[in-house]
């Protein structure tokens, strides 16, 4: 693992025809009331490649499994933004409504994510408009292998962004997303994500191509951990 970073930041170092981003997040999850129904809190930091921030947010999500294969969740993100051109910051606020499938086949694991993001207050006048967190549609397939007898598993995902809003650049697809990775069970329920992401954008001014290395860290706390008698 201490070697997959390093030859990732080597990589993305030495890519000098677009910008190298860093994300770094952390978080804990459980189930409540049920075993169906799963809340979330985790706080996130995006880093542009010349170390000050791109933005840094606390996120709440709850999630409903309704069927084995049909879990929809929503999420809140509470951002503090700085500008890709200059050091003027803002804060902004983000909801999210997802649609989750999740098909187990053999090893694999196939999951789509369709998800509708709003933006209650604009990150930044100056800003223009961010796919990752204005007004969105977004459609997400994600395919992860269940390697036998192994901890870590890869996976390849996309992403495409559509843009909802009205006006020159409105009611258009303006960014697409690859990434690549592996997602690695620790011991005591904690779980590793490291993943390499390409950004491509389009349809919109001043597009970015963006290299991002994605480190997450994820403990699950086990409900019968504590005591949810009169919840």
């Amino acid at each position: 693992m201490k070697y997959l970073f390093i030859v990732s930041f080597l990589f993305l170092s030495n890519i000098s025809l677009s910008q190298n981003r860093l994300w770094l997040s952390s978080g804990v999850k459980t189930n409540v009331f049920t075993d169906d129904f799963r809340v979330q809190g985790l706080i996130e930091g995006r880093f542009y490649d010349n170390g000050r921030y791109d933005k840094i947010f606390p996120e709440l999500s709850a999630r409903c499994e309704v069927t084995s294969w049909f879990k929809p969740s929503i999420d809140y993100r509470f951002v503090f933004n700085q500008s890709r051109t200059s050091y003027e910051r803002s804060i902004g606020h983000s909801f999210r409504l997802n649609l989750n499938i999740d098909y187990d086949y053999g090893r694999f694991d196939f999951q789509l994510r369709g998800r509708y993001q709003n933006s209650f207050v604009r990150l930044s006048n100056n800003s223009g408009y961010d796919p990752d967190f204005d007004n969105a549609l977004r459609i997400k397939p994600k395919i992860k292998y269940d390697i036998k007898g192994s901890k870590i598993d890869p996976l390849l995902e996309s992403e495409w962004f559509y843009n909802t809003n009205y006006g020159e650049f409105g009611k258009q697809f303006v960014k697409y997303r690859l990434a690549i990775g592996v997602e690695i069970n620790l011991p005591n329920k904690h779980e590793l994500s490291i993943k390499y992401r390409y950004d491509y954008e389009f349809n919109v001014p001043n597009p970015w191509r963006s290299h991002v290395l994605s480190i997450g860290h994820t403990y699950e706390y086990e409900r019968d951990n504590y005591n949810v008698e009169g919840l």
